[in-house]
């Protein structure tokens, strides 16, 4: 199974309840692109994909163990700190490593695999062999989280996604200004979205809250079970010290397929509940 996503959309959260099902394991970025760039598209890709599967599944069988990013051994349900360090950025706080999973597995166990970057760009290959989902956002939420990440997606670019899609590269190549390449990028994330996946393999982040986990049972049948106590991350109070209004505004003024997914509506709201005392919150200005 590949789960794939924007980045902070909720993937490594998606990552985190699935490894609480029996019989599966979810892995947080194991593969790194380079293991996949000269492959030809779509069978060295995929062949490759399939050999790391078979190899990550006979290691987790044998030791329990599989290749992940990880903390201590363990996936945690967010890659970045808290608080933000000196230069007013959160440091990511996982690194490449074995991670360990101490529970029982059925030979035919459940392997998840997840990578936002890489697998986006390679959707189109990789749904010919594998199932597929994505988890998505609020796109004014991924806005306001990439400003107060220190990840090259604070800076509008992708490499893990750009090495495999020369369009998206050029494209952010010729935009000089870091808004506007986020802006790029979040089109071009939900446009292969909405080209290679049915939309219940579409996961919003919103509903993953919303229903503790269950909106998941797609990637595993076992997490329609799941009752876990989550909190939207939408407002998270570090966004109050982004210029909440300003970005919302250039957001709403795009088009593109991210409103095939959320409405103008959904992120003026998330503007008048971050900048209350801001005139104009923006709803509505484009559709």
């Amino acid at each position: 199974m590949i789960l794939t996503g924007i980045p902070r959309s909720g993937t490594t959260l998606a990552c985190t309840l699935l490894n609480r099902l029996p019989d599966t394991v979810a892995l947080h970025e194991p593969m790194s692109p380079r293991m996949l760039m000269g492959l030809s598209l779509p069978e060295g890709v995929n062949d490759r994909v399939a050999g790391f599967f078979a190899a990550q599944r006979r290691s987790l069988l044998e030791r329990g163990e599989a290749v992940s990013r990880g903390i201590d051994g363990k996936i945690p349900d967010n890659s970045y700190a808290a608080t933000p360090g000196p230069n007013g950025l959160r440091a990511s706080v996982v690194r490449e490593g074995i991670v360990h999973f101490e529970k029982p597995l059925a030979r035919s166990f459940r392997l998840v695999i997840k990578h936002p970057g890489c697998f986006t760009a390679l959707l189109g290959a990789l749904r010919q062999r594998f199932p597929c989902h994505a988890i998505v956002r609020n796109p004014l939420a991924i806005l306001l989280s990439w400003q107060t990440t220190e990840a090259n997606s604070n800076n509008g670019r992708q490499p893990a996604a750009e090495i495999f899609d020369d369009d998206l590269r050029h494209r952010l190549d010729a935009e000089p200004d870091p808004l506007g390449r986020q802006l790029a990028m979040l089109a071009w994330s939900f446009g292969q979205y909405a080209r290679h996946l049915p939309a219940e393999a579409v996961i919003r982040y919103e509903d993953l809250v919303a229903t503790g986990g269950r909106s998941l049972r797609g990637v595993s049948p076992a997490a329609d079970g799941l009752e876990e106590p989550l909190h939207s991350r939408n407002t998270n109070p570090l966004y109050v010290g982004v210029d909440v209004a300003a970005i919302g505004r250039r957001l709403l003024a795009t088009t593109g397929p991210h409103w095939d997914f959320y409405s103008p509506d959904s992120v003026g709201e998330l503007i008048a509940r971050l900048a209350p005392g801001n005139p104009d919150n923006g709803r509505g200005a484009a559709g």
